[in-house]
């Protein structure tokens, strides 16, 4: 099905100004590459691009990201990168914008969902490492200028069904839409929830609303954990995480005083790797 032509997907395009137009591939590298060239060639921000699967995706800390599983027999997946022109002050937030969208999409499956700071998408699941907690959905944002304006590429990748698909050791900790809702997944109405949900998210974080802070402070479990964040070319900052600043900085107490965090991968620290 061409999720471009979905009734659904194309209501809440024509609802938000900030959506423009929707491309669903089966098959490409990466979204976000495909977004910034068609965006390099004249689309109009706002452009959705949607694929099946990627060849070449990336993760955070220039870490590739490979739909390693995928095939004729291998999970479903749904890889979305809408190319948004942002203004406003606060563009840091715009990726903890993207985590709470994907959730609200999750939660409108009937699965609940939290966040790991930034923007990891996660449920509790019986078995999974570390600490119950199972990988759903991952996001990657990149900032852009094109033609002059400033855009924010917002990558989204969510398992859609992995029912019967067995594991390897990368793979391990990540679940899927269908196994926590036991059952199958409308990929239309996931993308059309995901991105109504963004266009809401991401104009309430750049504004630097009370209310879409308080929502990802609500959402988000590292929020008084003890954590490691791994930063990329710097030493990882370890202690507890008291708060996540208006510029959607992790604030970390340290031995030496509280230290606010731009980036990083963050680890939940049990007691005894404390």
């Amino acid at each position: 099905m061409d999720l471009a032509t979905d009734d659904r997907v194309r209501a809440v395009v024509a609802t938000h100004g900030a959506l423009s137009a929707v491309e669903h591939v089966e098959e490409v590298g990466s979204t976000n590459d495909l977004a910034l060239r068609r965006l390099r060639q004249g689309a109009a921000p706002g452009l959705v691009v949607v694929a099946d699967r990627q060849t070449a995706g990336r993760g955070r800390r220039g870490r590739r990201w490979i739909d390693h599983l995928d095939g004729p027999d291998g999970p479903a997946n749904l890889a979305v990168t809408v190319g948004l022109a942002v203004t406003g002050t606060r563009l840091g937030r715009v990726p903890l914008a993207a985590g709470l969208a994907v959730r609200a999409a999750v939660r409108r499956q009937g699965v609940e969902a939290v966040l790991k700071w930034p923007n990891d998408v996660l449920v509790v699941a019986a078995g999974a490492d570390p600490g119950g907690e199972a990988k759903l959905a991952g996001i990657l944002c990149e900032h852009h200028t094109v033609a002059g304006r400033a855009v924010v590429l917002v990558g989204c990748g969510v398992n859609l069904d992995w029912r019967g698909i067995e594991r390897d050791a990368v793979s391990a900790g990540w679940t899927s839409l269908a196994e926590q809702r036991g059952g199958p997944v409308d990929r239309g109405q996931v993308l059309a929830d995901l991105l109504d949900r963004l266009a809401v998210e991401v104009a309430r974080a750049v504004e630097g609303s009370r209310a879409h802070r308080d929502a990802y402070d609500a959402a988000c479990i590292t929020l008084g954990r003890d954590v490691r964040v791994e930063r990329r070319g710097a030493a990882a900052v370890v202690g507890r995480a008291v708060a996540v600043d208006a510029d959607g900085r992790l604030v970390v107490r340290t031995a030496g005083g509280d230290l606010p965090v731009a980036a990083g991968d963050t680890v939940h620290l049990r007691r005894h790797e404390q």
